[in-house]
């Protein structure tokens, strides 16, 4: 595989689809494309069919995001993450076990040639007898610039199923994880709570009520307190905006419970939709010297910077 001036950055997750032309000195993205297709729509769209076998239909639904590269860069090495190596993928990669390394050759790692003649690298992700996870791996060995400077400390990386990765000087070597965000959705659309919530977007506002519940759910965690929300609605009539937030302090503080008083240093890398109500309640819990806020565009950049790490490792 050789060293060129651009890569092809592919984040095939669950739900969603990113395709991304980088150039590789830079990490720079010259041209990119997003799309629903994820992993359980192609899985879906591949059971339906009978005409080519698993592989074949995920390098023919590749090309053709591919082709709409601009003329002169489709050949470039494509770095896969996410679940493309999942069993409902293109070609399933065993988990790498912990701990790993931030150089990121202690993950399992296999390259295929496509059939339009370019290298497609792909990416196993890491289990452990606590957890799995398939991408968060890379962009965790992106940010080694940001943790490398810190002897050890936790990594949070929170999603539907929020990660929480030990580092000690250059490796990652222990996990947690906690299905928050799922918990949410599912408690959210199908619980008796639904009637008592209401879907809204984050303002300063609700602070106060984010924290009443994140300081419930990290002291006597979430259970015995979610009928509260509906009794709040029912008998109080509260607001349903205000009980969306209420909700979201509970697990969010039932998950990051056990950090209360730890002395750990902890890094919070996050999407910008969970980003403040993460950095809200572990401002509540942990030291300012203590707590490392990486935003949403560090958190965009280091599963570029652990994609480039990847395929230099492989480069001849």
């Amino acid at each position: 595989m050789r060293h060129s001036s651009h890569f092809i950055s592919c984040d095939w997750g669950t739900t969603n689809f990113r395709l991304r032309l980088v150039e590789t000195a830079t990490l720079r993205t010259c041209w990119e494309n997003k799309t629903d297709q994820g992993i359980k729509k192609c899985y879906s769209a591949f059971q339906a069919q009978s005409e080519l076998d698993q592989k074949s239909f995920y390098l023919s639904c590749l090309s053709q995001e591919v082709q709409k590269l601009p003329e002169g860069h489709r050949k470039h090495s494509i770095v896969a993450s996410g679940m493309l190596t999942s069993n409902m993928g293109l070609l399933e990669l065993p988990y790498a076990d912990l701990p790993f390394q931030t150089n990121g050759d202690s993950l399992n790692q296999k390259k295929i040639v496509t059939p339009w003649g370019a290298d497609l690298l792909l990416i196993s992700g890491v289990s452990s007898n606590t957890g799995m996870m398939r991408g968060e791996e890379t962009q965790a060995i992106g940010l080694e610039e940001y943790l490398g400077s810190f002897s050890t400390g936790v990594l949070l990386l929170p999603g539907t199923h929020s990660k929480h990765l030990s580092y000690e000087h250059g490796s990652f070597f222990a996990m947690k994880n906690f299905m928050t965000g799922e918990l949410f959705e599912v408690l959210g659309r199908h619980s008796i709570l639904m009637n008592s919530i209401e879907t809204t977007p984050w303002e300063t506002l609700y602070k106060d009520t984010f924290l009443k519940g994140f300081q419930l759910g990290s002291t006597s965690g979430s259970a015995s307190n979610l009928l509260h929300i509906r009794a709040r609605h029912v008998v109080g009539n509260r607001d349903k905006k205000t009980n969306y937030f209420l909700l979201s302090g509970l697990l969010i503080g039932d998950e990051l419970s056990y950090l209360r008083n730890s002395g750990e240093n902890v890094f919070l890398a996050a999407p910008d939709a969970i980003f403040e109500l993460y950095k809200t309640g572990l401002e509540t819990l942990v030291p300012p010297d203590k707590l490392i806020l990486l935003d949403h565009s560090v958190l965009e950049r280091a599963l570029l910077i652990g994609q480039r790490k990847i395929l230099l490792l492989h480069a001849s």
